[in-house]
């Protein structure tokens, strides 16, 4: 079943004193729709700036006609050279998830621990792996090692495996999928994860300020900087 697909983005700064995410949704001229979410790390200037040259050089790529690959590369490289030379600016980086949909197929690209989800019929599934040490902190709970309080408490649990900081890459995660006619995608920051997922599940016809809006009414202490793009299809 060929249809189209929409789009549409937000972000808050939760708790934060600044943001550090940056997002981008494009339209391609076959009707291919982009979405690129970045989440910077490195101080405040570092962050920020690591973010938007992540998002601009991914999407300069891709516009370009570049494979999803090559762009994240590309946007590694704008790290590693938009760093060059400037001290305040040494160990920045970010997270990417990026995403291509058109027709019944969703391709994909993320390094970090930024989710990628799909929702359908109610229920809620993480696409792309997670290149942070949550995975093992889960894997030590599983095993009876540590208590539930203890794995979401883990002090170690939002440390990042890999991020774009213009080095060489080593954890990709890349991946396509088929979709169903009810799917919806969402490319998010990893602060929408202080909504359980159950609630994102059940959220599938709210709009990105609703979903917002719910993350926040969580009122977590010190909430994380929470970035939505959602994308579901035209009706």
């Amino acid at each position: 079943m060929a249809t189209g697909w929409q789009g549409e983005g937000g972000q808050d700064q939760g708790g934060r004193p600044y943001q550090e995410d940056s997002w981008a949704l494009r339209t391609l001229p076959d009707g291919t729709l982009l979405a690129v979410l970045a989440d910077g790390m490195g101080g405040h200037a570092g962050g920020a700036v690591a973010s938007k040259l992540v998002i601009d050089a991914f999407l300069k790529a891709v516009e370009r006609g570049r494979s999803l690959a090559e762009a994240l590369q590309e946007a590694n490289a704008a790290v590693r050279e938009g760093a060059a030379g400037k001290a305040e600016l040494n160990g920045m980086g970010a997270t990417l998830v990026g995403a291509l949909v058109k027709d019944d197929e969703v391709r994909w690209i993320s390094v970090g621990d930024s989710p990628f989800y799909l929702m359908t019929k109610g229920k809620l599934e993480r696409l792309n792996e997670d290149h942070s040490l949550a995975p093992q902190i889960d894997a030590m709970l599983e095993r009876g090692m540590i208590t539930a309080e203890e794995a979401a408490n883990h002090p170690g649990r939002h440390t990042l495996r890999e991020a774009v900081m213009g080095e060489p890459l080593t954890l990709i995660d890349e991946g396509k999928r088929e979709l169903g006619a009810s799917a919806t995608l969402l490319l998010c920051s990893d602060g929408v994860e202080s909504l359980a997922h159950d609630k994102i599940a059940a959220a599938a016809g709210q709009s990105v300020r609703q979903l917002l809006e719910m993350v926040l009414a969580v009122g977590k202490p010190h909430q994380d900087n929470v970035t939505i793009i959602k994308m579901d299809r035209q009706t």
